[in-house]
C-alpha cells in the first residue's frame, strides 16, 4: 500500500492545533469553570476560534485511529497486538492521569485562590471531595482521557474481530452514498440535542472510578468516528484510485459551517423565542460543522500534503510526544499574566510563543525514551505503533 503521509501530516497538525485550543481556553468570553486559568480578561476573538476548533479536533482523531485499528488486528495475534497497545498507549495514560495531570491541575485551585500549597490543592480539590465522596471538583485527565478512550475502543474493535473475524479484512472498494453523510450530520444533531436536554450542560464530563473521564456530549461522536474509521479502510479509502473527499466540494461546506457556528452562538439569541429553538441552531450547526471539516481537512490534507520532507517529518514525529507533555507547560505563562493589563489576544500570542517552543524541544526530547521511540521512526514504521501518530507502510 502507498503510504498516506497526508494523514501523518494531518494528525501532526490537529495535535498542534489542539495545543492552541488549550491556551486560547484561558481567554474566552464564556469560560469552562473546569479549565486551568480563567482570565479575568477575556477576548471574544478567541471565542469564535474555540468553538469551530473544540468541535472538529477529536473525531479526526479518533478516525485515523480507527482507521488502522482493524488493519494492526488482522496481522497480529491477541498478545502481539496488545503488549505495543499497553507499551505505546496504556503505561503513558498510566503516567499522564497518575503524575502529569494531578501536579498540573494544582494551577486550578491556585489561580482561584482557593489554596496556595500542592498538599491542599491534591487532596481537597483533585483527588477527593468531602462533600460528594468522589473526585475533587478539579479532578482532570486532559489530554490523557483520550488514551484511556482509545484503549477501550481498541478493546471493542478486538472483541467484536474475535467474535466475527471478517470484519478485520477489508471488501470490496467502495465510494461512501450521500447517505452516509445526512447520517452522520442528523446523529451529530440528534446527540447534541437530546443530551443537553437531559443534562443541560454541553460540557460535562462525568469521572468513572477514576480510570476513564468522557464529555457526555462527545463520547458517542468519538465512537462513530473510530469504527467510521474502520469503515473507510475497509473500504479502501484513500487507495490508489479509491475514494477521497474532495477538496473542492467540502471546503465551501466547511467554512459557511464555521460562519454559521459562529452566528448561532453570537446573534441567534436575540432572535429565537426559547432555549429549546436556540438549542437546535446550536445543535444543528455543531453537527454541518463537524462533517463538513473531517471530510474537508480530509480532502485538503490528501491533495495538498500528501508528501513530507524534514519539517513535516520532524512534526510528524513529535505529535505523539507533544501531545503527551504539552500540559506541563502551556498553562504557566497564563497563570503568571492573568492579572496583567494586556488584552487577552496578545497574552494569547505571548503564551504560545514561549510554550509552543518549549513543548516542541521536550517531545524531541521524548523520543529518546524507550516508550516514544517508536515515534521517530514514524516515517518508515506502521501506524500501529503510535497512537497520535498514523500512517501506512
Amino acid at each position: 500500500m502507498q503510504r498516506l503521509f497526508f494523514l501523518d501530516n494531518l494528525k501532526a497538525f490537529v495535535v498542534n492545533w489542539m495545543i492552541l485550543l488549550h491556551i486560547a481556553l484561558c481567554y474566552i468570553v464564556m469560560p469552562l469553570p473546569w479549565w486551568y486559568v480563567l482570565d479575568p480578561q477575556p477576548s471574544v476573538g478567541l471565542n469564535y476560534f474555540v468553538m469551530i476548533t473544540d468541535m472538529v479536533i477529536m473525531p479526526i482523531m479518533f478516525f485515523i485511529s480507527g482507521y488502522f485499528a482493524i488493519r494492526s488486528l488482522a496481522k497480529k495475534t491477541g498478545k502481539d497486538f496488545w503488549m505495543p497497545k499497553w507499551t505505546r498507549i496504556g503505561i503513558p495514560w498510566l503516567i499522564g492521569i497518575l503524575i502529569i495531570a494531578p501536579l498540573t491541575s494544582i494551577i486550578m485551585p491556585y489561580s482561584r485562590g482557593l489554596c496556595n500549597d500542592i498538599w491542599t490543592a491534591l487532596t481537597k480539590y483533585y483527588w477527593y471531595d468531602a462533600a460528594t465522596g468522589g473526585a475533587g471538583e478539579f479532578f482532570n485527565q486532559v489530554p490523557f482521557w483520550y488514551l484511556g478512550m482509545l484503549l477501550l475502543l481498541y478493546a471493542i474493535a478486538y472483541f467484536i474481530v474475535k467474535i466475527r473475524p471478517s470484519y478485520a479484512q477489508q471488501k470490496a472498494p467502495s465510494s461512501p452514498k450521500i447517505w452516509l453523510f445526512l447520517g452522520l450530520t442528523v446523529f451529530t444533531f440528534i446527540n447534541g440535542m437530546v443530551i443537553d436536554m437531559i443534562t443541560g450542560d454541553e460540557y460535562l464530563w462525568v469521572n468513572f472510578f477514576y480510570i476513564l473521564k468522557v464529555q457526555v456530549s462527545r463520547v458517542l461522536l468519538y465512537v462513530l468516528y473510530f469504527f467510521l474509521g474502520i469503515h473507510a479502510w475497509r473500504r479502501h479509502w484513500f487507495e490508489e484510485g479509491c475514494y477521497v473527499p474532495s477538496a473542492a466540494k467540502w471546503t465551501p461546506l466547511f467554512i459557511i459551517s464555521a460562519a454559521f457556528i459562529d452566528w448561532s452562538f453570537i446573534h441567534s439569541p436575540a432572535i429565537v423565542s426559547s432555549p429549546l429553538e436556540f438549542l437546535f441552531y446550536i445543535s444543528i450547526s455543531h453537527a454541518m460543522l463537524l462533517t463538513s471539516s473531517v471530510f474537508a481537512l480530509l480532502g485538503i490534507f490528501y491533495r495538498f500534503c500528501n508528501f513530507t520532507n524534514n519539517t513535516l517529518g520532524n512534526l510528524a514525529s513529535t505529535s505523539y510526544t507533544m501531545y503527551f507533555c504539552h500540559t506541563i507547560f502551556i498553562f504557566w505563562p497564563s497563570l503568571y499574566m492573568m492579572n496583567m493589563n494586556i488584552h487577552a489576544f496578545y497574552k494569547f500570542i505571548i503564551a504560545v510563543i514561549i510554550t509552543w517552543p518549549i513543548t516542541f524541544i521536550c517531545g524531541k526530547l521524548l523520543l529518546n525514551s524507550s516508550l516514544f521511540a517508536g515515534s521517530k521512526k514514524a516515517k518508515v514504521t506502521s501506524p500501529e505503533n503510535n497512537p497520535i501518530l498514523a500512517s501506512s507502510k
